[in-house]
């Protein structure tokens, strides 16, 4: 069985970052309000055979939720699985490593009674691919990175995004400098390059899907930009701006999640950076005036957060990959404000740990799932309510 910690290592290896690893060492000083009782239930434990390492936020469709794993499944090359509210989970796709795909590290979109994604490795030039399926587990490539006469981009890490019927996503690798790769696919398979990172001054290597607002993308790079730790970006009409470079300091690092809107705000997290150089969650406009809500860094408050951030009641809700009291992660609430308070602490009596991916809302209720943990180890789906 593949472990998190070597996969994350091996797709930052491509492009000379460090990886991400399952936390080990010790946190920083505390900075949060201090932990909340909260009413957590563990949904599903995987076990490598139904699935393991679940890093991409979970969808809801006709009552039901929906997700990926990285890896685990019948050829360890992941899986596509949906779970009921109750915690009845049924596998409907274990991918193959060959032409069908290999690795989804983003999660699902659905559009017209299907669902797609994207895959990191797989399909016919082992350069990842994009996918539907439907919710009886038929899934059907649409589309092979890298078989385009131009580079069209490589390993793409993200969930897809819709806009007016159309899918839009990034690739982290490939493109004309190798740097990753904004782009617009139709149902049918049709794809077209957007914009190619990588120039002079301009962000590298995106993580994260896009936010559409208003006929804009907004989305972010975890690397480049004026000072190489990332930034924030618009694109309208294959026309993009950097509308924020962050400074590797006390503004934050590595900005691997997308942003959402609130207000007409943009909201998000940095996995690195901040005063403890463990993350923040910020706050930017849509010109890129960058303010820092929360620097992560408290052994009862999360460190790093790796996954974005969601909005339920005027409240943002997240996850760090790390921290609190048992150094396995947190699910956290802030106000707009920045005001934390932890909602729970993994990483006790096998309950999961490590979550990388954002919280879901079902019914007022936080759906999540972590990457390791669990009673095997392989992940769990989760649920807390607020």
């Amino acid at each position: 069985m593949k472990s998190i910690g070597s996969v994350f290592a091996l797709s930052f290896a491509m492009v000379g970052c460090s990886g991400l690893a399952i936390p080990t060492g010790s946190p920083a000083a505390p900075t949060s309000t201090g932990d909340v009782a909260a009413n957590y239930k563990t949904l599903v434990d995987f076990d490598g055979g139904d699935g393991s390492d679940p890093t991409a936020r979970l969808i809801v469709l006709k009552g039901a939720l929906y997700g990926t794993t990285y890896t685990g499944g019948t050829y360890d090359d992941g899986t596509v699985f949906s779970i009921s509210t109750a915690g009845k989970e049924r596998v409907l796709h274990s991918f193959r490593n060959g032409v069908d795909g290999s690795e989804p590290f983003g999660g699902l979109v659905a559009l017209g009674g299907r669902m797609y994604g994207t895959t990191f490795r797989g399909g016919a030039t082992n350069a990842g691919i994009v996918f539907s399926i439907d919710t009886e587990g038929t899934e059907r490539v649409i589309y092979n990175f890298e078989l385009a006469a131009v580079p069209d981009g490589r390993n793409p890490e993200a969930t897809l995004t819709v806009l007016n019927g159309t899918l839009f996503g990034t690739t982290y690798n490939g493109g004309v400098n190798g740097a990753g790769t904004v782009f617009s696919i139709n149902t049918a398979g049709d794809e077209r390059v957007l914009y190619n990172f990588g120039k002079p001054g301009d962000g590298a290597h995106p993580y994260a899907g896009l936010l559409a607002l208003n006929g804009t993308l907004y989305g972010t790079t975890s690397a480049g930009g004026a000072h190489g730790d990332g930034t924030l970006f618009s694109i309208r009409a294959r026309k993009e701006r950097v509308l924020y470079s962050f400074r590797g300091g006390s503004d934050g690092a590595r900005p691997d999640a997308g942003l959402i809107p609130l207000n007409g705000t943009l909201y998000g997290t940095t996995y690195k950076g901040g005063a403890h150089d463990s993350g923040t969650a910020f706050s930017a406009s849509t010109q890129g005036q960058e303010h820092v809500l929360q620097s992560f860094g408290s052994a009862s408050g999360g460190v790093d957060p790796f996954a974005g951030l969601i909005v339920l009641d005027g409240m943002l809700y997240g996850t760090t990959t790390q921290g609190g009291a048992h150094r396995q992660g947190v699910a956290f609430g802030m106000t707009t404000a920045g005001k934390e308070r932890v909602l729970y602490t993994f990483g006790s009596d096998s309950d999961g740990a490590a979550p990388f991916a954002a919280l879901t809302d079902f019914n007022g209720i936080l759906y999540g799932v972590t990457a390791a943990g669990g009673a095997t180890n392989n992940g769990t789906v989760f649920q807390i309510s607020p």
